[in-house]
């Protein structure tokens, strides 16, 4: 689809939860698929992103919007594209664990052997480090285990003194629960390999940048931290704007990852081009 066959039309038009702006840098056809995602008119029920076994509704992908709680399902589709991009020896978790070990139940069988198969694409003691999104109180951070250097890693873009020991308690929890899902011969390398005791790893708190206290902005932090950390190794160099939800919602239609992708963006041409008839 060539940007040159998108016909102009007002954005502001169009009744949308979040406008694109000048300053996002939207091509033509990105343009189109922004105003699509965030169109009040169509149904939040449509799914738009399908990543294995993760799926996102527009209804989810709203929640990008500013000022917006961000969804679970935004996360595990950022985990899906991630894991599916990333060295074989990361491993990036769906949220579903992180509840499992919260709410004192058991995986499925059936949840248990996707994850194996899907995000736990290594032997434990071959794995680099462990990405999992963590949610307490209405709030999301991010916990990286670092198992060469035997490290919790706490990634918080609101850190709250009072807040912090129970956010740490939850990684231990967390971290104790893994241990579990490791047991057995079949994720280890060998007779040998030992396996990582990750709830015995000393934490580490990063000195990272702060969102501002009203912007429900943790979810999105969370997301880009997933996706630079991976690709830079460096969770300081970091920006959250409207720009940055924009971006993330329109990249996560439309790169390849997504197996809905080319017929959402036909969707959204020819969603424009109706509104410029």
């Amino acid at each position: 689809m060539q940007v040159d066959s998108i016909p102009k039309v007002s954005i502001y038009s169009m009744n949308l939860v979040f406008h694109p702006t000048v300053d996002m840098n939207l091509s033509g056809v990105e343009l189109a698929v922004a105003a699509y995602i965030f169109n009040r008119d169509l149904p939040e029920s449509e799914v738009l992103i399908d990543i294995g076994d993760c799926f996102a509704s527009r209804g989810a992908l709203i929640t990008l919007a500013p000022k917006e709680e961000v969804v679970d399902d935004v996360l595990n589709v950022v985990i899906r594209m991630l894991t599916n991009g990333s060295q074989r020896s990361c491993w990036f978790l769906p949220t579903v664990v992180m509840q499992a070990a919260l709410g004192g139940r058991s995986l499925t069988s059936a949840n248990m052997t996707s994850i194996r198969n899907n995000y736990m694409r290594s032997k434990v003691d071959q794995t680099t480090k462990v990405y999992q999104p963590m949610w307490c109180d209405q709030h999301w951070y991010l916990m990286i285990i670092d198992i060469p250097r035997m490290k919790l890693v706490y990634l918080d873009s609101l850190r709250d003194l009072r807040e912090a020991d129970a956010r740490k308690t939850v990684m231990v929890r967390v971290a104790l629960y893994l241990e579990g899902l490791t047991l057995g011969k079949s994720l280890l390398s060998g007779p040998e390999a030992l396996r990582p005791r990750f709830s015995a790893f000393e934490f580490e708190e990063p000195e990272v940048p702060q969102q501002a206290g009203d912007s429900m902005d943790c979810g999105v932090w969370v997301a880009q931290w997933m996706i630079r950390e991976h690709l830079w190794q460096d969770h300081g160099v970091q920006n959250v704007n409207n720009a940055t939800r924009m971006r993330l919602a329109v990249d996560l239609v439309m790169k390849s990852h997504n197996d809905l992708g080319e017929d959402a963006v036909s969707k959204a041409v020819r969603h424009w081009q109706q509104k410029a008839a």
